[in-house]
């Protein structure tokens, strides 16, 4: 059974302490045989090797401390071994590995060939626990050694640990081929449990995760014994009869909870198999030992093409308990009893070989929540016909779930009973719909059936007079009518319409526009043309009303006026830019044309608030960006100047969606004076590139579009100079604005829209102040400002799209709020000038009904 082939370096067999060190492993590979390692003992260093033997040969050791594994091994050939814990004998005497403290596992031990394993622990004691922190992986076909067929086999384990046995958060234990065993525990002990935090992957025909079993020696058969095994990370197993956790010849000490899952565990055949075990949790009372039953406690996800969990092989008892998420998709099957708590889904596979999805063992009962305990479950039976083959409990807190789809044969019960289904004082039978069956026709479904139904009263007795309550749990369906006759409840469903829809939107304060892109929704159809699957579908079957309404919501197009803002943001910010430009060359003298030319550059960044305004919910808006430019005074009256800005800006709406607007504008700007009197305009042309994201029912509908600004800005007014430093400047302004958004698809989502052009329009009038001054400081100038106008938008353009869902062909349109006319604009600054240097900021706000927006800038100017 064992393979000892001396490496390059052997270690003589006299039994001598040796000081706690790191040993660098090299292709010549390592053999230490009876000898006493004092304190930590390290393996570091990389092994490659072909030969028909183990990297590391470690036989009859005494490690007082933790023998760590930091090493790589690449071990090839038929029954390659990685790492081999083995005993030592000399004909006469006999010695096995002992280790103080932990086996820790921190690097990479792979092993490829016919019967290869990548570390063996036959046999060893552990005081402490095993750890696998790195990867431990096996490949290879099954190879006869002697009379025993070996395996790929990533940890075999046939020894003692007095801790646990812990594949680690970053551990994988990876094995491949023909019944390879990820993890087999053949006998031996483990007085903590096998914990799974990482992954455990298996690949093969008949290839097992876990394998908790017996050891022979030709005389005895040694049950494995363990406290238990706990799955919080992920286990696969891939191949026709692959498993996930498979116990057959296991010895739990533990009297409960034996197997404990709260991650995934994902497997071609049964994600669970149990047979043959015991328990041995009393030394006092070995009669409970001979009959308890082992439990299965699940909160994560099973997935199986076959069996979930499958207690066929074993007469003894097995239950299973359903927690809180629990997923579980493959039939349950000779199970004691089921019990749930919390929201369950279940789908079962083909029921065929099994007879039911869900087989209880000798008239066992699946208890589906409890009163007494105050437990409310809520069991959803996601596929469209699903059997149980014993008997059934609800409490009276508690529901099932079932789902209609275009699959649901309307003659055969959706649940099946083949024993006595009770229903507590309470109790509800939830109704949801998927695909077609939100169609207005109504339809008749035998939606449960059982040999026996009894509703009972409060106290648990059947209720002659009692009422089965079923209850639809989605706001799209209707149940027109249902009774319960001969054990079998029959109900007609019917979808609601457009009017009873908007009804229900109305009176949970849905706004318009969500009612109009439901209500074209619904004309569509378009639900009835999703997969099951889908998320949309999926979050519209089950939603009650308040749901149905923030899904409309979530279906319409972004009208909050964002990107509009966003586009128009620029304008704004550098018709300021350069009015300021123009203002503070006002009243030099050149004695020639361009003499007095200059180029600046400014950084600039806003912060703007839209609140919900007329049903529509606002948005924060943060831009920034740069803006550069160059002019000059042609003459004494005249000023012109050239600018280009890059302005970056985020809509994060308040309902959750969001645009990205990058935005370029070239501005041409000048400067008119004609003594005290004086006129500035700028004509700016933007074009923006626009990333929208919207979230519906879970996913994102994503667009790419872009838009055009043109904008032209006139500022006229009068200085009054009141003494020489300071001067009064009354002003009037006009300012036009046109946004040209193109249309647009949106993909990402089965809501996807089709959005068609949208144009917006602004015509403002304007009057204010200016007040501005300039001082001596240092060797430099000062030129405070301030200034405060008030604008009147005459076109009051709102936002307004007419949209289409990709799978539909009604368009429908959605409004922004109403455009408020009036806005306010107040600013103060300050530049220094110095030399042929300015330095400049200023702060500008913005305010009108409902927004906000703050307004920061900085600049320096150089003046040739």
């Amino acid at each position: 059974m064992f393979r000892k082939t001396l490496l390059a370096l052997a270690i003589t067999a006299t039994a001598l302490p040796v000081g706690a060190q790191t040993i660098k492993l090299t292709d010549a590979g390592f053999i230490s045989e009876h000898k006493t390692y004092e304190g930590n003992l390290e393996f570091t260093g990389a092994y490659t090797g072909s030969a028909a033997e183990d990297a590391i040969e470690f036989n009859g050791n005494h490690v007082k401390g933790d023998l760590i594994l930091n090493t790589t091994i690449n071990s090839s050939g038929d029954f390659a071994g990685g790492i081999d814990l083995d005993a030592w004998e000399d004909g006469s005497s006999w010695a096995s590995n002992q280790i103080d403290g932990n086996l820790i596992n921190k690097g990479s031990i792979s092993a490829v060939g016919g019967g290869s394993n990548a570390l063996m622990i036959d046999p060893a004691t552990i005081n402490g626990s095993v750890i696998n922190q790195g990867l431990l992986s096996a490949t290879g076909e099954p190879l006869l050694d002697g009379s025993e067929m070996d395996v790929a086999r990533a940890l075999d384990f046939t020894g003692t640990i007095k801790g646990d046995l812990l594949n680690d958060t970053t551990g994988r234990i990876i094995a491949k081929g023909t019944s390879a065993k990820g993890i087999n525990l053949e006998g031996g002990r483990i007085d903590g449990k096998l914990i799974n935090n990482g992954l455990i992957q298996v690949t093969g025909n008949g290839a097992t995760a876990i394998d908790a079993t017996t050891s022979f020696n030709g005389q005895n058969v040694d049950m494995v014994d363990l406290a238990g095994i706990v799955n919080n990370g992920t286990i696969i197993a891939t191949g026709d009869d692959a498993e996930g956790i498979r116990v057959d010849g296991a010895s739990f000490t533990t009297a409960e909870r034996q197997i404990v899952n709260t991650g995934t565990i994902k497997a071609t055949d049964a994600a669970i198999v149990i047979g043959n075990f015991d328990i041995d949790a009393y030394d006092d009372n070995p009669l409970y030992n001979s009959y308890a039953g082992l439990e299965i406690v699940n909160s994560g996800t099973l997935i199986s093409e076959d069996e979930a969990v499958d207690a066929s092989e074993t007469e003894r008892s097995v239950y299973l308990t359903l927690l809180d998420g629990s997923k579980i998709t493959g039939n349950l099957i000779d199970l004691t009893t089921v019990e749930v708590y919390g929201k369950v889904d279940f789908s079962g596979t083909d029921s065929s070989s099994d007879g039911a999805n869900i087989r209880l063992r000798q008239g066992g009962w699946m208890d589906v929540g409890s009163v007494s305990r105050n437990a409310p479950a809520h069991l959803n039976f996601v596929q469209p016909h699903t059997t149980i083959d014993g008997n059934l409990y609800v409490a009276g807190n508690s529901s099932l779930d079932l789902n209609l789809s275009s699959a649901t044969r309307a003659d055969t019960a959706v649940v099946a009973v083949s024993g006595t289904a009770e229903f507590g004082k309470g109790a509800q039978i939830r109704l949801a719909a998927q695909g077609s069956d939100f169609s207005a026709q109504g339809s008749t479904y035998n939606l449960f059936q059982a040999g026996r139904i009894d509703l009972l009263d409060a106290s648990d007795n059947v209720d002659a007079n009692g009422k089965l309550n079923l209850v639809s749990s989605s706001a799209l369906l209707k149940i027109d009518s249902y009774s319960l006759q001969d054990n079998k409840l029959v109900a007609t469903v019917t979808g609601k319409g457009a009017e009873e829809v908007t009804d229900i939107l109305v009176g949970q304060g849905a706004s318009a526009n969500s009612q109009l892109a439901l209500g074209s929704l619904n004309r569509d159809s378009i639900l009835s043309k999703l997969s099951a699957n889908d998320p949309l579908l999926q979050a519209f079957a089950n939603a009650d009303e308040a749901q149905l309404a923030k899904l409309a919501e979530q279906l319409t197009p972004e009208v909050n006026g964002g990107a509009t803002q966003a586009a128009t943001t620029s304008q704004n910010l550098v018709s300021n830019v350069t009015g300021s430009r123009t203002s503070s060359l006002r009243g030099a003298s050149s004695g020639e044309a361009f003499k007095d030319t200059g180029v600046w550059v400014q950084t600039l960044y806003s912060d703007a608030s839209q609140d919900l305004r007329d049903g529509v919910a606002g948005y924060n808006a943060y831009s920034r960006g740069i803006a550069v430019g160059a002019d000059g005074k042609l003459n004494d009256n005249l000023t012109l100047g050239l600018a280009y800005s890059f302005i970056n800006t985020d809509v994060n709406g308040k309902s959750g969606n969001q645009t990205k607007v990058d935005s370029h504008a070239f501005t041409l700007y000048g400067g008119f004076e004609q003594g005290n009197y004086f006129v500035d305009a700028s004509l700016s042309y933007g074009l923006n590139d626009n990333d929208s994201k919207r979230k519906i029912a879970g996913t994102s509908a994503k667009a790419d579009y872009d838009s055009d600004l043109l904008g032209l800005n006139v500022v006229g007014g009068y200085t009054y100079h009141i003494n020489p430093q300071m001067l009064v400047e009354p002003r009037i302004a006009a300012r036009y604005s046109l946004v040209n958004i193109d249309g647009y698809r949106e993909k990402g989502s089965s809501a996807a829209l089709k959005v068609e052009d949208q144009r917006y329009e602004a015509i403002e009038l304007g009057a204010g102040l200016r007040v501005a001054g300039e001082y001596p400081l240092g060797a430099g100038t000062l030129q405070p400002q301030a200034r405060l106008m008030a604008y009147h938008d005459f076109a009051a353009d709102e936002a307004k799209s007419t949209s289409t869902f990709l799978l539909g062909s009604t368009p429908f349109v959605t409004s922004g709020a109403k455009a408020v006319r009036n806005s306010y604009e107040a600013g103060v600054g300050a530049d220094y000038k110095l030399g042929a240097v300015t330095l400049g900021v200023n702060y500008d706000y913005i305010g009108k009904s409902g927004f906000d927006a703050d307004v920061f800038s900085a600049k320096v100017r150089y003046d040739f």
